[in-house]
Order: C-alpha cells, then sequence, then structure tokens
C-alpha cells in the first residue's frame, strides 16, 4: 500500500498556488496531478498560425496585496500594467460610451438620459426611504440604479451573459462585478466626458510577451511533485484513494480539489443523495469563443467592448493586440468574441461563427473588404457560475460533505464562485495554509 499523502487534483492557478505554498513553508509531504499536458487549466493560450488567443480573454488585476506581490514575482520584466479601455456599442444610435454605462451616459440620445437619470431619482429616494429590500438581481438592479438604467442596458446585457432572467439570480456575487458609482458620479458622468473612469479594472495587468499563459507557467516551474497527463477517473471515499485512468491509485490523507463542483456525482464515490441533489441543482453557463485573425492592422485601440442588444450573438469581444502586440503578426490584428450558452439558452455551433462576423460587420468593426485570414473557435464549457436562488445552499451542502471527508474544494468551479485568477490564488493559497495549520495542530 503506497504511503498515504496530501494530494492536489487540477493543476490551475488554485492548484498550483496551493502547492507552491505547500512548498514554501518546507512540506513536501504532497502531489500534484494535471490531466493536461501542462498545467494552466483555464489560465492558458493558445497559439494559432502566429496569433496567440487566451482561452477566453483574460486580465490581471487585484486588491489582493499577496497575490499582486506573487503576481508581479512570476511575471518580472514580463508585468505591464494599462489604462482600462472599454466600452459599450450602442447600436440603435450607432454610439460608444465608455463602460460602465451608469457612470458614462454622456453622448446617448436626451430621452435615454432622461429616462436613467429619473429612474435613479426615484432609486434615491426610495433607498432614503429604507424601500431597499431586494430578493433578486432584477430587483436589485432597479432599487439601486433605478428603471432606467435597468431597462436600457443591466437587464439586457444581465440576459445576455448569464443566459437566465435575471429575476432567477441572487445578488450576493455583486461585491466588485458590478461598479457602483454614487449619485454625483453618475450625473457628472451624463453632463460630461471629461470624467475619470471607475471600478476594479480601470487599471489592469497583462504580460507584455506570451499572452495570460507565462503566469501559470512561471508558478509551475517554481513547483516540485508535478504529474502531467494524469486524469482521475474516481475519488474512493471513505477509503480515500483517487484513482486514475492508467490505473495509478494514489491513497491521500488531505485533499485538494478544483474539478467543478457538478461533477462530484460522477467523480466521487459514497455521495449521500441531499449532495447528489444540491450537485444537480447547479447552475452554469459555458462561454463559445469564436477568435478571427484580420489582415488589417489596428483594428482598434479599445481593449474590450460590450453588446446588450439582440442582434449581436456575443455579449463582449476583445482586441487582444491591444493587451499586448506580441499577441498577432506584424501587419495584423485579432477579434476575441464571447458568446454565452447554457441548457437555457442553447448553442448554435453552425451558425455561431457566420453570425458573429455578420454581426462584427453590422457594427462596422469590420469593413467589406476585410480579409479574415482565420477562424479558430474554443468552447469553455463551465466558464461562469450562475448565481441562482439556491446557489449558497447548494454549494454550502457540497462543501460540508467534501470537508467532512478531507476534502478541500477550490477554485472558481471548486468553490463555485465568480473568481478572478487573483481569487482562484488566493483561494489555493488559503486551502493550503489551512491544512498546514491542521497539521501543525496535530504535531
Amino acid at each position: 500500500m503506497r504511503e498515504r499523502q496530501d494530494v492536489i487534483l487540477g493543476g490551475g492557478l488554485s492548484g498550483l498556488t496551493a502547492a507552491y505554498t505547500l512548498q514554501a513553508a518546507g512540506e513536501d509531504h504532497w502531489q500534484l496531478y494535471e490531466r493536461e499536458a501542462r498545467v494552466g487549466g483555464l489560465a492558458r493560450s493558445i497559439a494559432v498560425d502566429g496569433y496567440l488567443f487566451d482561452f477566453g480573454p483574460h486580465i490581471l488585476f487585484t486588491i489582493d496585496v499577496e497575490m499582486e506581490a506573487l503576481i508581479r514575482d512570476l511575471l518580472g520584466d514580463n508585468f505591464h500594467a494599462q489604462e482600462r479601455q472599454a466600452f459599450i456599442y450602442h447600436h440603435a444610435c450607432d454610439r460608444y460610451t465608455r463602460f460602465p454605462f451608469q457612470a458614462h451616459l454622456h453622448g446617448l440620445p436626451v430621452p435615454i438620459v432622461k429616462d436613467c437619470l429619473l429612474g435613479l431619482l426615484h432609486a434615491a429616494q426610495l433607498q432614503a426611504r429604507g424601500e431597499f429590500h431586494p430578493r433578486n438581481y432584477e430587483e436589485w438592479m432597479r432599487g439601486f440604479f433605478g428603471d432606467g438604467i435597468a431597462d436600457h442596458l443591466m437587464i439586457p446585457y444581465a440576459r445576455k451573459i448569464w443566459t437566465v432572467e435575471p429575476s432567477e439570480m441572487d445578488f450576493s456575487w455583486i461585491g466588485r462585478r458590478v461598479p457602483t458609482p454614487d449619485f454625483e458620479r453618475i450625473l457628472l458622468g451624463a453632463l460630461t466626458d471629461d470624467v475619470s473612469q471607475v471600478g476594479a479594472t480601470a487599471y489592469f495587468w497583462y504580460p507584455k510577451r506570451g499572452a495570460i499563459e507565462p503566469l501559470p507557467r512561471a508558478l509551475g516551474e517554481r513547483i516540485h511533485n508535478v504529474h502531467l497527463n494524469r486524469a482521475a477517473e474516481r475519488i474512493e471515499l471513505p477509503a480515500k484513494n483517487v484513482v486514475f485512468r492508467d490505473g495509478l491509485v494514489v491513497p491521500f490523507e488531505r485533499l485538494i480539489l478544483s474539478l467543478p463542483l457538478h461533477r462530484i456525482p460522477e467523480l466521487v464515490t459514497g455521495v449521500p443523495p441531499e449532495v447528489e441533489r444540491a450537485c444537480r441543482g447547479l447552475r452554469y453557463q459555458g462561454i463559445y469563443c469564436v477568435n478571427l485573425g484580420i489582415d488589417r492592422e489596428n483594428i482598434s485601440d479599445k481593449h474590450w467592448v460590450y453588446f446588450y442588444e439582440d442582434l449581436f450573438p456575443f455579449h463582449r469581444l476583445s482586441f487582444p493586440a491591444a493587451f499586448s502586440p506580441d499577441t498577432v503578426p506584424p501587419g495584423k490584428s485579432s477579434i476575441a468574441t464571447e458568446v454565452a450558452f447554457s441548457r437555457d439558452r442553447p448553442l448554435d455551433r453552425d451558425a455561431a461563427v457566420t453570425r458573429t462576423i455578420e454581426a462584427l460587420r453590422q457594427a462596422k468593426i469590420l469593413h467589406p473588404d476585410d480579409k479574415i485570414e482565420l477562424v479558430h473557435t474554443e468552447e469553455i464549457l463551465p466558464a461562469y457560475v450562475i448565481y441562482d436562488l439556491d446557489h449558497a445552499k447548494n454549494v454550502g451542502t457540497i462543501r460540508s460533505w467534501l470537508k467532512e471527508n478531507g476534502i478541500w474544494s477550490v477554485g472558481r468551479f471548486g468553490e463555485w464562485q465568480y473568481f478572478n485568477m487573483d481569487h482562484s490564488m488566493r483561494s489555493g493559497k488559503t486551502a493550503a495554509l489551512e491544512i498546514l495549520a491542521g497539521r501543525n495542530v496535530g504535531r
């Protein structure tokens, strides 16, 4: 029988940071297993005919001082900070406004601005009277920003990205996700375009070279005990064994797991009925990335653009060369679009590329004579967790049971939260520190 060790399943940023934390503490009583041929998880990049695309667009930003120090250290001279150039496209009036919508109403048709400001005033009055008691995400948007801002953009965009009605969603996830400028800031943004940017991503980081993958690659290079091309077939409980597809059986004392929670019943033995029900209740959506290589340079100086109108199949597009010129061949440009899908809104793969190209021409981003020299697609599933009204209850049931069995679930899909890369790294570190603390208590 092999000696029991701590096992980390998954070599994404959360698993890698957990391993790095254990190693930095002088521990060698652990092994990391990754099913792919390289580490990184979703934080990886793809090279196609001289173009670089992230596996879903990525950027770096954080208010976590420790994670910032680690990211800067890992990237070294490849670290680059830049001011966000993010916009919203309004096809109905053929205009761009800055992101976030609620802080940059200037330039929109006067009736829309009027609706938004009157709605904001009414919302402020409700809040002042203590009548702001939202029960779901739609009520939060209406109660916080007013009906005008909610109806003109926030609700249509929410439907597009989440694939479900916002009235079916909780709003506990919002935090820094939805910029919430104050009343004075919104008024200033309606009267003038000369206002500072707001939100957590106003300044962000991105590697100068290699797209996003240099970050997990640098972290992986610092870690020992990493085993690639090792796919887990099942986790046996209560025996506490990980069985891999090639027949390898690894007994574990503690397990750090970054695999998606909805897969627990198919991967773990001995799952109680209530935990299985909670897993089945988890909701999520996927992203179909349609990436294009264009034979024209400097196609845009914007970083990314949001689309909320039904004409557009995608909810967001990015221009990778604006993040880093290293992502495109000389004299070229690229566009990375994101199409959300789920069981509530099935993906039409056959039409996705055609519809995307047509919509880009409608928005005048692609010119009639542009030569599209590369079409590349990637499907990410799951991509984002959907915070439905049972989210907290279901996630709590699953993670509590896992913890009782010596399993720490980490990362975006292990904690089943809307995590950025810094959050995933922090999640891995927190799990490792808890394991270290428990081990020290037992000594």
